[in-house]
């Protein structure tokens, strides 16, 4: 079970490109991204703790990633498809959390994250579709996050 002052980053699984006259954030899962979505969230719940804190993108293919879950959430325009960095890691401080928080966003948004709290540079680090990415926040230590876990869906 993932424990207090962890940070999940997880990208939505696979979506449709947009169909004409279809915003980016329309955009819906396929049923690939829809059996990925599953398959993450089954591996997902079984490390959650109840009180899990959940911060999800309004973006479409965000939403019906993160309601594979079957969790209660919160929808946070913080997280859309044209966000960045700084709007994400305020959004995750303002829950105040000391718990488990798992956000459902968008990449290249979730590597800038997880390349500033692993490297103190928001760097170009790839999160690929359906991964979760698990960091350990640690606000004692230079760094501010130890990587925890990488899953994918392939790999369940």
């Amino acid at each position: 079970m993932f424990k207090n002052n962890t940070l999940i980053l997880w990208r939505h699984t696979d979506a449709a490109d947009a169909a004409f006259g279809e915003s980016d954030r329309e955009r819906a899962l396929t049923e690939k991204g829809q059996r990925e979505a599953q398959r993450m969230a089954a591996w997902l719940n079984q490390r959650l703790p109840a009180e899990t804190v959940l911060l999800v993108s309004p973006a479409l293919r965000a939403q019906q990633t993160a309601k594979e879950l079957k969790r209660a959430y919160l929808t946070c325009a913080a997280l859309d498809t044209s966000t960045d960095c700084a709007a994400v890691l305020k959004a995750i401080g303002a829950t105040k959390s000391e718990g488990v928080v798992l956000v459902v966003g968008h990449q290249p948004t979730l590597g800038e994250v997880a390349s500033l709290l692993l490297t103190g540079t928001a760097g170009a680090l790839s999160v690929k579709k359906g991964a979760a990415w698990c960091l350990g926040i640690k606000r004692e230590r230079k760094s501010r996050a130890v990587l925890q876990a990488v899953m994918s869906p392939e790999l369940l």
